[in-house]
C-alpha cells in the first residue's frame, strides 16, 4: 500500500511500481488514519510511506495500528540521526528517494517479510546505536544449534533472509525456519530485536 499525503505522489508511486513483480498494489492512503478501512491480511504487506518530511510519531501510531504491517519510509539520505528516530518509532527500513525501480521493489518486498531494509553499512551502524540504548538479555532461553548461530551473526550485519541463504547455501524457506526457532529461544518477536540482542551479546555466542 502508498501514503502519501499528495494526490500526484500516490498515483506517480501506483503508477511505477504497477507492472514490477511479486508486487500487488493494495491501496492508496492520503492519511494515516485511512489505513483502519483496509481489512487486514495474513499476506506480507508494506506500506510505503511519502512524507514531506520525517514523522516519527505518524510511524509509531502506524505500528501500533498494524504491528505486522511492513513500514518503508523515503528519505532524502541515509543520514542517521534522521533514520534512528525512525527504526525506534516502528519503521522496518529507510530506502533513498534516489534508488533504482528495482531496488525499491525489493526493498518492499523485504518490509513486508519484517526484513531490516537498510544499506548494510548504514544497517550496521543503525544496530549499533540502538543496541546501545536497548535492554535485552544476555542469554536465550535454550542454547543455539551451529546454523542458527550462522543465521544471527549475518543478521546483526543487517542481511536480508535472501542474503543469508546465499551466503550460507540454504534457501531463504530454511533461513525463515531458523530465525522463527532464534526469535523463540530469545522471546523476541521481530527481524530488528533478534539483530540487536546479537549486537550487543554476539560475542558470549560460542559454536
Amino acid at each position: 500500500m502508498i501514503y502519501a499525503p499528495a494526490a500526484l505522489h500516490r498515483e506517480a508511486w501506483r503508477a511505477l511500481l504497477a507492472d514490477q513483480p511479486s508486487l500487488v498494489i493494495g491501496g492508496l492512503l492520503a492519511a494515516a488514519a485511512h489505513l483502519a478501512a483496509f481489512p487486514q491480511t495474513d499476506r506480507p504487506t508494506t506500506l510505503l510511506i511519502d512524507l514531506p518530511a520525517p514523522q516519527p510519531d505518524a510511524i509509531k501510531a502506524l505500528k501500533d495500528s498494524r504491528p505486522a504491517l511492513g513500514l518503508l519510509v523515503l528519505v532524502l539520505a541515509y543520514d542517521l540521526a534522521e533514520i534512528i528516530p525512525l527504526l525506534k518509532a516502528g519503521a522496518t527500513g529507510c530506502i533513498s528517494r534516489d534508488a533504482a525501480v528495482s531496488d525499491l521493489a525489493r526493498a518492499i518486498i523485504a518490509a513486508g517479510r519484517g526484513e531490516l531494509v537498510l544499506p548494510q553499512s548504514i544497517a550496521t551502524q543503525a544496530l549499533l546505536t540502538l543496541a546501545r540504548g536497548e535492554l535485552i538479555e544476555p542469554s536465550p532461553i535454550e542454547p543455539f544449534t551451529d546454523r542458527e548461530v550462522d543465521v544471527l551473526r549475518l543478521l546483526g550485519q543487517g542481511l536480508t533472509n535472501k542474503d543469508i541463504a546465499q551466503t550460507l547455501i540454504l534457501s531463504v524457506r530454511t533461513v525463515d525456519a531458523h530465525l522463527r526457532s532464534i526469535f523463540a529461544k530469545l522471546g523476541v518477536h521481530s527481524r530488528t530485536e533478534a539483530a540487536l540482542w546479537m549486537v550487543k551479546h554476539g560475542e558470549y555466542l560460542e559454536k
